[in-house]
């Protein structure tokens, strides 16, 4: 890390002393279709999350893995059971700009340069404080955009459109990062290379993130825990400690303890 770095990521941490620690209390979500058929998608989901702490969230398809990232980012409400992050509801986290999220489809305005769809939530949270906001150009260089500032979304590939997704996410300076499949599009060799890009991005800045994967690999490389989510309304979550040296690299794949965390995750989900 050079000296700017160091410089950016000491103020990065700094700006985070507060408590960034997510509690999910008994989490329960049922859905009611047009027949008037009720499905119940999570049941007592129970989990908390340490400060600075990576966490991957895998399971089948219709466990309900993007359910629960709305409920703890305060986008639906749940239907019993509690959320807290550092301490607060998600409504007020919302509310207080503590909530970055990166969606699977970067969902970037088109007629928006880099450095104009990253500065996007600052504008459109007007009550944002600047010294809450990260600068734009530190984060174009974060996320390794430098000279990329005035070019266009059609002008970049789809790992470069995802990195600024995840740049303009952290604009507004979140507590916590959420990060719902952001690399399920992307071929597999740029998916490869976003990992290590994120993984390097997280050792410099530290954040509390929160990762939806369905590559069992992904989740056992990225992670410090994974959380194993059951079958829709069925079951207790499964914690799973991911006690590989960082940081992360290509040799970390060949090891032994790697392959055996992915058997155990696959394990898992027949649970």
């Amino acid at each position: 890390m050079n000296k700017s770095d160091k410089k950016a990521s000491d103020k990065y941490i700094l700006d985070r002393s507060l408590s960034n620690r997510i509690e999910v209390s008994n989490i329960c979500k049922s859905y009611t279709s047009n027949h008037g058929v009720n499905t119940e998608i999570l049941n007592s989901i129970t989990f908390e999350i340490g400060q600075s702490e990576f966490v991957s969230i895998v399971g089948p398809s219709g466990c309900g893995k993007t359910t629960l990232l709305k409920i703890i980012s305060g986008l639906i409400k749940p239907d019993s059971g509690k959320v807290t992050i550092g301490g607060d509801s998600p409504l007020k986290s919302r509310g207080s700009k503590s909530i970055g999220y990166v969606f699977q489809d970067p969902a970037l305005i088109p007629w928006r340069t880099v450095y104009e769809n990253i500065r996007l939530p600052i504008e459109v949270n007007k009550q944002a404080d600047d010294t809450n906001s990260r600068n734009i150009e530190e984060l174009i260089s974060l996320v390794g955009l430098d000279g990329f500032s005035k070019h266009y979304p059609h002008q970049l590939s789809g790992g470069m459109r995802q990195r600024v997704s995840l740049a303009r996410a952290l604009s507004i300076n979140p507590k916590l990062l959420i990060m719902d499949e952001p690399f399920g599009a992307l071929d597999e060799i740029t998916r490869e290379s976003m990992r290590y890009e994120l993984l390097d991005l997280w050792t410099k800045t530290k954040p509390t993130i929160l990762f939806v994967t369905h590559n069992s690999a992904e989740a056992v490389f990225l992670s410090d825990r994974i959380i194993v989510m059951p079958k829709a309304g069925a079951g207790k979550t499964t914690n799973i400690t991911v006690s590989l040296e960082r940081p992360r690299t290509e040799n970390t794949e060949s090891e032994e303890m790697f392959n055996q965390l992915i058997n155990q995750v696959r394990r898992s989900y027949k649970c």
